[in-house]
């Protein structure tokens, strides 16, 4: 018996100071490392979808569940809870967690900011803890200042460096249009009519036709 509850101890000892369980990471440092995810990403309450999903909540959702979203099939159908433990192993390989996600993130190595990320996204929650918003991100001196600045750029520079948003010079049309295809032919999310619009607006201006 005695040897029974020694062999408990080292057991629950080697999952204490395991590293899956060593580090709770920091939510601080968590939010300067999602400048990045915020490119695809929006975190407010109710915020809406970006590239990629809103992730105000995450942590304890059912995975696939935004409404309006449209996610993989290969994402919906690994079902249950995104755990911290499951997002962990989603940043680390998102495409060995669910083989054929759209999710381009080839991986995050680094077990500590993983663990970092994984704070931060467990404190947006209601009455979670206070933490410093993630950094609005950087588009450049050359990113015209203007209403609807920072909604195109996060939408845009996802995916296109700055050049290549100039070079288009389209019409509000046909910008339009071209938002209609990336939505239906390359799975950006549908954007709300107002933040739609801003973006246009914003489009058109800047680098609309001469």
């Amino acid at each position: 018996m005695r040897l029974s509850v020694h062999l408990a101890f080292a057991v629950l000892a080697g999952i204490a100071l395991s590293p899956a369980h060593a580090s709770a990471g920091d939510p601080e440092a968590g939010a300067k490392a999602f400048v990045v995810c915020g490119a695809c990403h929006s975190v407010s309450p109710g915020g809406a979808a970006l590239i990629g999903p809103n992730l105000h909540g995450v942590v304890g959702r059912e995975v696939g569940s935004v409404a309006g979203f449209d996610y993989s099939p290969e994402l919906k159908a690994v079902g249950g809870a995104w755990t911290p433990e499951r997002i962990d192993r989603f940043l680390a390989d998102p495409n060995a967690f669910a083989p054929g996600t759209r999710m381009g993130l080839v991986g995050i190595a680094d077990p500590v900011e993983r663990a970092n990320l994984v704070a931060y996204l467990g404190s947006l929650k209601a009455g979670g803890p206070a933490v410093a918003a993630a950094p609005v991100p950087d588009f450049g001196d050359d990113w015209p200042a203007g209403p609807g600045q920072a909604e195109t750029g996060v939408l845009c520079n996802s995916c296109h460096s700055l050049a290549i948003v100039k070079q288009q010079q389209l019409s509000r049309e046909t910008w339009d249009e071209l938002l209609v295809w990336m939505v239906e032919e390359q799975g950006m999310a549908e954007q709300i009519p107002e933040r739609r619009d801003l973006i246009l607006d914003y489009l058109a201006t800047h680098f609309g036709a001469p």
